[in-house]
């Protein structure tokens, strides 16, 4: 596993001390508020404040004033975006010289008011044209996400609250993303950083009793291990979110 020295001197700034949400206004146009906490960094007064919106080929910078003299959004529209895309965000702190003196990145933003301003969106959602297929999982960007075909009339809803996807899906999905983490990339400690994979370690070790991590290596004796180590996580998964009882009842819900 490859650690990440920091040797510019460029702080971190946490995820919890920013705040981005998004709405549809009524013209069907994606807007967001946005606001960080910047108390106790010691950062220069002067150093102005930048937002950046970005998916895909999309980018878009907002300044937002100073440290000592912040400006920040509410309801700014994000043209060109479909109001249901999946943008992330990022946050700079920048002095005089064009230095980068702290940045928040990859960002999800809230979707509604009812999620917690200090929640970790592990699975963000995507909504595309998949053609036949129904859902897809991205792990080959920054950030994994779940892709739904738009084409279903509300699969947003399906996807966040019928079982019988629930159950089928959603195990496939721990034991992929756990696959590109710990076989593929070899990422087996989830306390050096805090980037998706190891927040991702993190939430299927706390679902274990024994709170076991995966092995470290790349020979097939530590692969085998790496693989059950990933069955025991999905079982716990299922388990934790009583997976086959919920299908057995969207079953029987069906046959009636």
């Amino acid at each position: 596993m490859i650690r990440r020295f920091n040797y510019t001197g460029r702080k971190k700034l946490a995820r919890t001390r920013v705040s981005i949400s998004l709405t549809q206004t009524s013209d069907n146009l994606l807007a967001f508020d946005a606001a960080v906490q910047l108390d106790g960094l010691d950062l220069p007064p002067s150093a102005k404040i930048f937002i950046e919106a970005y998916r895909r080929a999309y980018f878009k910078r907002i300044s937002c004033g100073t440290v000592s003299d912040p400006k920040f959004l509410r309801k700014f529209i994000l043209e060109g975006l479909d109001p249901q895309a999946l943008v992330r965000f990022r946050v700079k702190i920048v002095d005089k010289k064009g230095r980068i003196l702290a940045i928040a990145d990859r960002i999800i933003p809230r979707r509604t008011e009812e999620e917690s301003t200090d929640k970790i969106c592990l699975l963000p959602v995507d909504f595309v044209d998949l053609g036949q297929s129904i859902w897809r999982l991205d792990v080959d960007s920054d950030w994994p996400s779940l892709q739904l075909n738009k084409r279903i009339e509300n699969i947003r809803e399906i996807a966040r609250s019928d079982n019988y996807f629930l159950t089928l899906v959603y195990p496939e999905i721990v034991r992929q993303v756990l696959y590109k983490i710990v076989v593929e990339e070899d990422h087996t400690d989830p306390y050096t950083d805090d980037d998706w994979m190891s927040q991702w370690l993190r939430f299927v070790t706390d679902l274990s009793v024994d709170k076991l991590l995966p092995p470290s290596g790349e020979s097939e004796p530590v692969k085998m291990e790496k693989l059950k180590w990933i069955d025991d996580a999905v079982n716990a998964f299922s388990s934790n979110n009583k997976v086959l009882e919920k299908f057995i009842q969207s079953q029987n819900l069906r046959e009636k």
